[in-house]
């Protein structure tokens, strides 16, 4: 294990500190155990894997053009989507491993741990730019459709690779589904002096935050160029979305020191509630309106729409998100049965190998596209692509599951300690 080791948090149940999380990473996936008091007790927060896993897929589904089973997916029941949850648990994250390891080994390493995470990242993003565009460059060769290169903004790298590429080296050019990962990228380049400066002025630094993006919601202006130019943004705005992330952060690092307590009273259980239940009923409606035109709207979307913003995080998206969050944390415990159940071990799984994963998922969402698109697109046809794509997935992850347990077994074998597979006691 010491190969893979990556940190010890301590976790809190109601308020006291009962167990230690050892954050493994290996292959960039991050695996997170809670081993409790009992030596011979060996568990693992799945709320997490499990919520991520299912962002994967419900991305996968939503990049699929006119798809009906998007329809059953997290954007149809909530104002936010599967970004919201992907970037909040990255920082949840983050703050579980970084901030304890800047509290342990100093400002120096833990830095030089981010930004080797920063490299891992950006390299993956390169990796996948090129592999979307090959794809997409060789469709519109094979189908002489150039249309295709409109449809995924892959028409300027045509028009001048060169420079496009450049671009893209810098993240500004962000072809369609590669929005993520450099915004990502730099949220998380700026954590380590974010993490610092919660360790000394907490509150000057989430002040700061929330701050930040309250500006942008009322100057649009707030935001990175992108390519080509001159006036788009980063799809993602990451001013705006850097106040979910960091949020994130800072409740990861505070919850492994049993100091949100406050996360527990009964007003702000009640209030999330309500906020979930506001977006869940409204957005429903929405939903059923889309299946069946003469169900009338209750809520009409144009006076929110200035509250539901994707690119600068609207107040919507961003209070729905987290009313969610406090709910799946009060409601299920870090170890429910179904979690470990055969039917939550494909979310499970695929979150915890999340960026590998992702990435395959962002290429599956390409093929998907042109499969609906060549062929016929109907409703059995858009069933038939999204289960593909989604059991695809799953294999990949139980394949890299399975490898990584076999790794792990010729380690320990080979330092004489006995092995039953991933998780075995001696």
């Amino acid at each position: 294990m010491d190969a893979f080791q990556h940190d010890r948090v301590v976790v809190p149940r109601r308020g006291k500190p009962a167990a230690v999380l050892v954050v493994v990473e290996g292959s960039d996936s991050k695996v997170v155990m809670s081993i409790a008091s009992s030596p011979s007790a060996m568990e693992r927060d799945l709320r997490i894997d499990f919520f991520r896993g299912l962002a994967l897929f419900c991305i996968f589904i939503d990049h699929l053009p006119n798809n009906f089973v998007a329809e059953f997916t997290l954007q149809s029941v909530m104002f936010s989507d599967a970004a919201e949850v992907f970037i909040l648990l990255s920082g949840l994250t983050a703050g579980m491993v970084y901030g304890r390891a800047m509290e342990r080994q100093g400002f120096v390493i833990a830095g030089v741990r981010v930004y080797h995470r920063v490299w891992q990242l950006y390299v993956a993003h390169v990796f996948l730019f090129m592999m979307f565009i090959a794809m997409v460059a060789y469709t519109v060769g094979a189908l002489n459709n150039s249309l295709y290169a409109e449809e995924f903004g892959a028409a300027n790298f045509l028009d001048e690779p060169g420079v496009a590429v450049t671009k893209a080296l810098t993240l500004q050019f962000q072809p369609a589904f590669m929005h993520i990962l450099p915004l990502y990228i730099v949220l998380l380049a700026v954590l380590p002096f974010v993490v610092a400066g919660f360790r000394s002025w907490p509150r000057v630094i989430l002040f700061a935050s929330f701050a930040l993006w309250l500006a942008v919601q009322f100057d649009k202006r707030i935001a990175l160029s992108a390519y080509p130019g001159p006036d788009r943004v980063w799809p993602f705005n990451p001013f705006a979305w850097q106040g979910l992330f960091f949020l994130g952060v800072w409740l990861g690092w505070r919850g492994t020191r049993g100091e949100v307590s406050w996360l527990g009273r009964r007003w702000l259980f009640l209030l999330a509630a309500a906020l979930s239940l506001a977006g869940f009923l409204i957005r429903l409606n929405w939903t059923l309106h889309d299946f069946y035109d003469p169900i009338p709207v209750l809520v009409s979307g144009r006076p929110l729409w200035l509250f539901l913003s994707k690119t600068d995080l609207g107040l919507l998206r961003f209070a729905n998100v987290l009313a969610v969050a406090l709910l799946v944390a009060r409601l299920i415990h870090p170890q429910a049965r179904f979690l470990a159940s055969r039917a939550a071990r494909p979310f499970v799984i695929c979150g915890r190998n999340s960026l590998h994963i992702f990435c395959l998922g962002i290429l599956l969402s390409v093929l998907g596209h042109l499969v609906l698109n060549e062929f016929f697109g109907g409703i059995p046809m858009q069933f038939a692509v999204s289960a593909a794509g989604v059991a695809i997935m799953i294999s990949v992850a139980a394949l890299m599951e399975w490898f990584a347990a076999a790794q792990s077994a010729s380690r320990a074998s080979a330092l004489g300690a006995p092995t039953a597979g991933r998780g075995a006691r001696g």
